[in-house]
């Protein structure tokens, strides 16, 4: 026997399956977003305080961080450090490969890291990270600002877990309290000094003369290398290299100066090598030239410069055949 439905009654019921459908169709990714974040990667990131002790130049410590899976997978694990002093940061340890973002906070560097923290669930490990501040030793001490550390996971935006730490210089006597501010120069302060040169021909008619070259760094700003140019050069004239040798120019022509990066107050002498082509007179490699220095500090690539009137030394190339 075949039931017929009044229309009214076809309608409700259709009317309820439609209800029904739209509330399993809504239902489906509520169900989702737990599974989702259930599966998102968590760690619990602690760091002390960072201590910076005197040394023989400036100031250096180290950073224990404790990181602690989560999360329900095992996971491996990244550090992304924003450093508290410009310039501070060194390494997370012997075998952690490091890579700068192209951008600074309050003049800041940040710094992606890759210690060894591969976790299973509940597991925890510890990297150290180290921070070195090239500035005058104090008798007193001094804090700094905070960094922040976050563990990051590839393919997933939000950090898994976050910590800060605060900084203290200690003094040369021992001590961490009171502490004062500690203010960084912004600016570069370097300086030069050079002499005149001869220029002579090598054997394969190429023409080099040895210029005697002295830098000074008198401030604390945050610096990877400092590095001189040629302003204004003799024709063909170019920098060559620096004896010792500090690699290759750069895209700007800078050449770096030998050596570490500097503490305030210290002077550096080196010998800048210039070349000219062997098919140049010795008209044209003679003459007035005039050598610059300079600082940078990634990414910005050329630091400003507190006093600019000592950044640049006029010298004489005097040609002999």
């Amino acid at each position: 026997m075949q039931t017929l439905l009044s229309r009214p009654l076809a309608g409700a019921l259709a009317a309820a399956a439609l209800t029904l459908a739209g509330a399993a169709a809504a239902a489906a990714p509520a169900a989702a977003a737990p599974a989702a974040a259930a599966l998102e990667a968590r760690a619990s990131v602690q760091a002390g305080r960072l201590i910076l002790d005197p040394t023989d130049r400036g100031y250096r410590g180290t950073l224990p961080v404790t990181v602690t899976n989560r999360g329900r997978a095992s996971t491996s694990f990244s550090l992304k450090i924003l450093e508290p002093v410009a310039g501070s940061f060194r390494d997370a340890g012997p075998d952690a490969p490091c890579l700068p973002y192209d951008e600074l906070t309050d003049g800041r560097r940040t710094f992606d890291c890759s210690p060894s923290l591969y976790l299973r669930s509940g597991e925890t490990k510890q990297a150290f990270l180290t921070f070195e501040v090239l500035t005058t030793v104090r008798s007193y001490p001094m804090r700094a600002g905070q960094g922040t550390i976050e563990a990051t996971v590839a393919g997933q935006q939000s950090p898994a877990g976050t910590a800060t730490f605060g900084t203290l210089f200690r003094s040369s006597k021992g001590k961490l309290r009171p502490a004062r501010p500690y203010v960084q120069d912004a600016q570069a302060k370097a300086s030069i000094s050079a002499g005149d040169a001869t220029m002579t021909r090598a054997e394969t008619g190429r023409w080099f003369a040895r210029v005697p070259v002295t830098v000074r760094w008198s401030g604390d700003a945050a610096h990877d290398n400092l590095w001189v140019g040629g302003v204004t050069l003799p024709n063909g004239v170019q920098l060559w290299t620096t004896e010792p040798d500090s690699g290759p120019a750069d895209w700007l022509e800078h050449l770096a100066v030998p050596g570490k990066r500097f503490m305030p107050g210290e002077e550096r002498s080196f010998t800048l090598v210039v070349s000219a082509p062997a098919d140049r007179s010795a008209a044209d490699v003679g003459g007035p030239a005039t050598l610059e220095v300079g600082a940078t500090f990634w990414p910005t690539y050329v630091l400003p410069e507190a006093t600019p009137a000592d950044n640049t030394v006029v010298i004489h190339l005097t040609a002999v055949e």
